[in-house]
């Protein structure tokens, strides 16, 4: 019994000495939140370049539907490099194209072809045709 008393004192003396965290429990917590910081990083960013390719696919097919209204009151299709041009004259000047991460021109006024290229990568390019309304990307995307 007079041994497990001591124990007992033993064990309780030494947790009224120890105030707070051991400098070895603290970095261990600091590594571990820079770790899964890191990885949350990496995957907010793959997250977010898709959002933005997805968002220009979606572009080009309203678009594509936009020229198409026009070809039907005009006879042919709109072409223009300029977003700001095609905002104005194939939705009514309301401007949803500017905000995004990517340009949009058309080119042809006889096959149509909407071209969405990266605005701060320009060798990535989404496109859709007359012919194929499937969205082409380039490998640099």
């Amino acid at each position: 019994m007079c041994i497990k008393l001591i124990k007992t004192q033993i064990l309780f003396s030494n947790k009224k000495n120890s105030k707070g965290f051991t400098l070895i429990e603290l970095l261990v917590v600091v590594a571990i939140i820079g770790i899964l910081s890191a990885v949350g990083v990496v995957s907010y960013s793959g997250y977010k370049t898709s959002a933005e390719k997805k968002q220009a696919e979606i572009t080009l097919n309203s678009i594509y539907l936009a020229e198409q209204e026009y070809k039907s009151n005009n006879g042919e299709y709109y072409f223009n490099s300029s977003t700001s041009n095609l905002v104005t004259n194939l939705f009514d000047g309301i401007d949803d194209l500017s905000e995004q991460s990517f340009t949009f021109k058309t080119t042809n006024a006889n096959t149509l072809t909407i071209t969405a290229t990266k605005k701060t990568n320009t060798s990535c390019t989404i496109s859709i045709t007359q012919t194929n309304k499937k969205p082409n990307i380039s490998n640099s995307c």
